[in-house]
């Protein structure tokens, strides 16, 4: 991908999600983490910080283990909280990161049943601004899409509330906060492929608007 393309906000339809792969174990249906790969990559083309942005209903373990010493790459993860949902290990608030990398791991775990007026967008805003406070020169944001209110799998459980309309909203947050550095979104979790394909449409127009109202 390009400087030039992904500065557009590129998106990865990936044949499975990988968000909870690390160097050391795979699980939750994830075998290659894409996120953590991408985010290598792109220090390895100029890049210095590197921030991640995990929206995926499960907290993003994988990716938050990978990169937990590392002060160079900011990962952030809304998600579930791990006390009501897989992976239920990790994704804490208190879980900030060790060593030389503490302070670059922001877990923000909101209760079952949430919608994205009463807590969701509030994360996300705060999530925004804590990578623009860090600044990095590229982004990817792990685009999980089982926060939706129809998802199969979330809500066997728990499950979030959001709704087709908060999508375009969310790529609209990310992108006037960041959208004038390079994005890759990946496709995470969402298995309803009802709303799954909206959604991410959705929330790639929002980006883009975001960008031009910057």
């Amino acid at each position: 991908i390009s400087e030039e393309e992904s500065s557009k906000g590129s998106y990865a339809v990936t044949i499975h999600p990988g968000h909870h792969a690390s160097y050391e174990s795979f699980g939750g249906y994830c075998y290659v983490n894409h996120a953590a790969m991408s985010a290598r990559y792109l220090q390895q083309h100029g890049h210095a910080k590197v921030a991640v942005l995990d929206v995926d209903y499960h907290a993003g373990n994988g990716t938050i283990s990978t990169f937990y010493s590392d002060p160079s790459v900011l990962v952030i993860s809304i998600h579930c909280d791990p006390d009501y949902e897989y992976p239920f290990n990790a994704g804490f608030a208190d879980q900030t990161g060790s060593g030389d990398g503490e302070g670059a791991t922001l877990n923000i775990p909101l209760v079952p049943g949430v919608t994205f007026e009463n807590a969701y967008r509030d994360a996300l805003v705060n999530a925004v601004h804590a990578i623009t406070e860090f600044g990095a020169s590229a982004m990817v944001v792990s685009l999980g899409l089982d926060t939706h209110r129809d998802d199969e799998i979330a809500t066997r459980r728990a499950g979030f509330k959001l709704k087709n309309e908060d999508y375009w909203i969310m790529g609209n947050i990310i992108g006037k906060d960041n959208g004038k550095i390079p994005t890759i979104f990946i496709q995470e979790g969402g298995y309803n492929m009802d709303v799954v394909g909206e959604a991410a449409c959705d929330v790639i127009a929002g980006f883009h608007s975001g960008q031009c109202n910057d």
